[in-house]
């Protein structure tokens, strides 16, 4: 369902709020996550950013500790990692953006957050999944420890979305934001606008009207049943008026908007508008109307994390507005990462 936007003269938060200097794409080495060094230039690009590729190498674990290597095979992997970063960095580098890169050693999600939170990282890319391949978790151990460990904004591409023909430059076709009528939500719009400006995108708004929670200790009886009703028309009624307006301050600074109003269950609702819609990307808010800001993420932007079949970037605080989730770097040698924060 399709609300038709209001025209209105207010604008939506100027996209230049939005400051994102320094991109940082992570990969393992391996062929898949190479493949999402295209996003972190499409976003770099898009927000006149430097651009780092990182990669470390960690020593192979037993029982879950560092264990030492063999000299000689380590300088040997040392050598082939340099080499493949002098690569890429030869390859997706230009005059207008080159891109750095860097070799680190140790444990991957303490060595990648260390030097992000020293490096002043605005924005990091990740696969859901590398070397390992796939597995029976939607999300690899080490991207789902970083997700969880950084702030500031971070775009998760999921490995299945890097099935088609490799190329070295992403358009951003359909660009999809969820919006739950909250300010906190909305802290993703400028950065969807300013990516949809650069790509010519359409940009897809959805907000998914929430359904009314009763306490159920047996059927609702007729009373119950049309208070239900009528809260589930008041949330339609709103959700419409409120698409339209976000919609018709958008299209009013010449951007290409439609609207998506659904119903029910907010996160099977969005996977599937998101099946549906087939978005290039998804811009999201990492918390929406609970504010619970303790946690990395909202309930609904960690089940899209799990599941959603697009690349998607998620807006949250950066360090110095919340303090990160990610236990500090130790030098113990036993390899062995404190728990993070359960989502």
């Amino acid at each position: 369902m399709s609300a038709t936007p209001e025209r209105s003269e207010s604008h939506v938060e100027a996209p230049a709020s939005i400051g994102v200097d320094h991109v940082c794409v992570c990969i393992d080495g391996s062929p898949v996550s190479n493949r999402i060094i295209p996003h972190g230039l499409a976003i770099a690009r898009a927000f006149g950013a430097s651009l780092t590729v990182l990669h470390v190498l960690e020593p192979q674990r037993q029982d879950g500790t560092l264990t030492s290597t063999n000299p000689l095979e380590w300088e040997m992997q040392r050598t082939d990692a340099r080499g493949h970063l002098d690569g890429i960095s030869a390859e997706y580098g230009s005059p207008e953006l080159p891109v750095k890169t860097v070799l680190l050693e140790g444990r991957v999600a303490e060595e990648i957050c260390g030097w992000e939170t020293s490096h002043h990282v605005d924005l990091t890319v990740l696969c859901s999944h590398g070397a390992s391949g796939s597995t029976d978790w939607s999300l690899a151990g080490t991207a789902r420890k970083l997700i969880e460990g950084l702030s500031g904004l971070t775009l998760l591409v999921p490995a299945c979305a890097l099935e088609e023909p490799l190329t070295r430059e992403v358009i951003y076709e359909r660009i999809l934001a969820p919006l739950d009528a909250s300010p906190r939500a909305e802290s993703a719009l400028p950065p969807a606008v300013r990516l949809a400006r650069m790509h010519g995108s359409e940009l897809v708004l959805v907000h998914a009207v929430p359904v009314p929670e009763l306490t159920r200790p047996a059927p609702l009886d007729e009373e119950e049943l049309e208070l239900e009703r009528r809260l589930i028309d008041r949330n339609t009624r709103v959700g419409e008026s409120y698409l339209a307006r976000v919609a018709g301050r958008l299209i009013d600074q010449g951007l290409r908007v439609r609207t998506v109003l659904t119903a029910d269950d907010v996160r099977f609702e969005l996977l599937g508008c998101i099946k549906e819609e087939r978005p290039n990307l998804i811009v999201v808010s990492g918390h929406g109307q609970s504010g619970r800001t303790e946690l990395p993420f909202g309930s609904v932007v960690g089940f899209l994390l799990e599941h959603a079949t697009a690349p998607i970037l998620v807006i949250r605080e950066r360090a110095d507005e919340r303090e990160s989730l990610m236990p500090k770097r130790r030098d113990s040698e036993s390899g062995r990462l404190p728990p993070l924060a359960s989502t």
